[in-house]
C-alpha cells in the first residue's frame, strides 16, 4: 500500500494503476474515489495508515462511477453506513443503469502489448464484476459538500456525463479524477498532465472544453485518478495538457 502525504490532511493512495484520496478532518475522514473492486484491502490500509478506522469515514465522494473508481462505494456504503456521494448526472452510471466505459471490442480494435496488460489488471481487480451503488446522495456544480475537508464540486463533463473534480481551496488541492491525468494508462512512458485517450471518454469534445474549469481554480497540487500528483497551478498543467493533445 503506497500512501503519500500531499498536503495539510489530504493523502494519495495508490490502487491499481487507479488513485483515491483521503481527506482528514479532525478524526473524520472523506475518501474520493476507491480504486477497483478487489481493491477494498487497499482502501481499508489507507484508512488505517493515517491512523483512522472504517468507523471515522463519514463519507465517500465518486468524482465519476466508473468502475475503477467506485470500487470499494456500495461496500462501505452497506457495510459500514458510508454515504456515498456524486453528481446528479451520474446517479445512473454509479447504478449500473447504463454504462460509458471502453468496451471489451474497442480494447481489440487497439490490441497491442501494453493495451493487454492494462485490460488483463482491469479484469484481475475485479474490472468485470462492478459492485453497483444502490442508494447516493446527490450534488450540483459548484456545490460545497456537507462532509469532513467541505470540498468543493466543479462539473467537468466530458469523461462521463456527469464527472467532476473535486477542489479543497483551503489545503491548495484540486482531485481531477480523469479530467486530466498524468500517465497515458496505454502508454506508461507517456506522463505529464495531459486529457485520458478518446477512447475512454463518453464525450472527448466536453472533456477538451472541461479543462478551461480546471484552468480557472487556484491549487498548489493536482491529484489525478491516474498518475503521479503535480504541482503547479491548475492553469499550467491545463496549457500542457492542452500541448499533449
Amino acid at each position: 500500500m503506497k500512501i503519500d502525504q500531499i498536503a495539510d490532511g489530504v493523502f494519495r493512495a495508490e490502487g491499481s494503476h487507479t488513485n483515491f484520496a483521503l481527506v482528514a478532518d479532525g478524526t473524520d475522514v472523506t475518501i474520493i474515489d476507491s480504486g477497483y473492486p478487489k481493491d477494498r484491502d487497499l482502501v481499508d490500509a489507507a484508512v488505517t495508515q493515517i491512523g483512522r478506522t472504517l468507523a471515522d469515514v463519514h463519507a465517500l465522494v465518486l468524482t465519476h462511477a466508473h468502475v475503477d473508481h467506485k470500487g470499494s462505494a456500495e461496500r462501505l456504503r452497506r457495510d459500514h453506513a458510508v454515504p456515498v456521494h456524486c453528481h446528479t448526472d451520474e446517479v445512473r452510471l454509479a447504478r449500473g443503469e447504463i454504462t460509458q466505459q471502453i468496451s471489451l471490442w474497442e480494447l481489440r480494435k487497439a490490441w497491442r502489448p501494453n493495451v493487454f496488460r492494462f485490460a488483463l489488471n482491469a479484469i484481475r481487480r475485479g474490472g468485470l464484476n462492478p459492485e453497483h451503488v444502490t442508494e447516493v446522495t446527490t450534488y450540483v456544480d459548484q456545490e460545497t459538500l456537507d462532509v469532513p475537508g467541505h470540498p468543493v464540486a466543479i462539473f467537468t463533463p466530458g469523461h462521463t456525463q456527469g464527472h467532476c473534480s473535486i477542489h479543497l481551496p483551503d489545503r491548495g488541492v484540486l482531485v481531477t479524477g480523469d479530467a486530466l491525468v498524468t500517465i497515458d494508462l496505454w502508454n506508461p512512458k507517456r506522463v505529464g498532465p495531459q486529457v485520458v485517450r478518446r477512447e475512454f471518454n463518453y464525450d472527448h469534445r466536453k472533456a477538451i472544453a472541461s479543462l478551461d474549469r480546471l484552468a480557472a481554480l487556484e491549487a498548489d497540487v493536482l491529484l489525478p485518478g491516474h498518475g503521479e500528483p503535480w504541482r503547479g497551478a491548475p492553469s499550467m498543467a491545463v496549457e500542457l495538457a492542452r500541448q499533449a493533445l
